[in-house]
């Protein structure tokens, strides 16, 4: 599927924990992902553009609308519908409000899939690091790392409510809390590491993620292009504030 905006309609919602609206969307344009032999796009993300609240038409012009990301859960093997988790809940925003209030039928569009964020499935062992906005991303490299490799996965969830079906054998570790900060670290504390350095998936709060790329160098000497890492959200920003800063901070680069 190409990065064109495809417009697609919900074709279900349902607030299945305290914090995550499951939403189903589907289009025609969507049939080309059911051919898993070229690719699976489970834990891939897309650009979901939204309508603004109270407006019927939807603005499809990705440098105006209302765009977010989302990581797939699941594609229906016939029709291509996408499965996506909104965080709801927990951050005022109008993605957030779209989720709570959008009903069948309610347009919306999307652009991508988008690859995986980490491509590299032929290390002997990974670390996950993960919260609700990125369970998902977790879910499809559980099930798309290779069986021989050794997985220790931890996710973030504030209350155990909010703990999902990953459709898989492999152990999680549920990190329930409020603090993440301190739990994370401590959940992490210790890991057993081989002379053969772990790849590290980690797509967390962007302030989780600086302090656990210090603790795994100074307490594992892992150096950070084992990590692939991505802050997600921001603590104290909403999503236009905290990508304007990321902006900037690219341009500083």
């Amino acid at each position: 599927m190409s990065r064109q905006i495809r417009q697609a309609t919900v074709l279900a919602s349902q607030q299945i924990t305290p914090h995550l609206q499951r939403i189903v969307i589907g289009s025609e344009a969507f049939k080309e992902l059911t051919d898993v032999s070229k690719h699976n796009y489970i834990g891939n993300y897309v650009k979901v553009l939204l309508p603004k609240e109270g407006q019927s038409n939807l603005n499809v012009d990705p440098k105006t609308a209302i765009m977010r990301s989302y990581t797939i859960r699941d594609v229906e093997p016939k029709t291509g519908a996408l499965t996506l988790d909104f965080v709801i809940n927990m951050h005022q925003g109008p993605a957030t409000k779209w989720a709570q209030t959008t009903e069948i039928g309610n347009s919306l569009a999307i652009a991508g899939p988008g690859p995986k964020k980490m491509d590299d499935f032929s290390q002997s062992h990974y670390i996950l690091l993960g919260d609700l906005t990125s369970v998902n991303a977790i879910k499809g490299y559980l099930q798309q790392l290779p069986s021989t490799a050794k997985i220790d996965a931890f996710i973030h969830v504030p209350s155990k409510q909010d703990i999902i079906d990953l459709e898989t054998t492999r152990p999680v570790n549920w990190v329930i809390t409020n603090t993440p900060n301190q739990a994370m670290e401590k959940a992490l504390s210790n890991l057993s590491i081989t002379a053969s350095l772990p790849t590290i998936f980690m797509a967390l709060e962007a302030g989780l993620v600086s302090q656990l790329k210090k603790m795994f160098d100074q307490q594992y000497a892992i150096s950070r292009t084992n990590i692939v890492a991505s802050g997600y959200w921001k603590k104290g920003l909403n999503s236009e504030r905290y990508k304007e800063q990321r902006q900037q901070q690219a341009n500083q680069d």
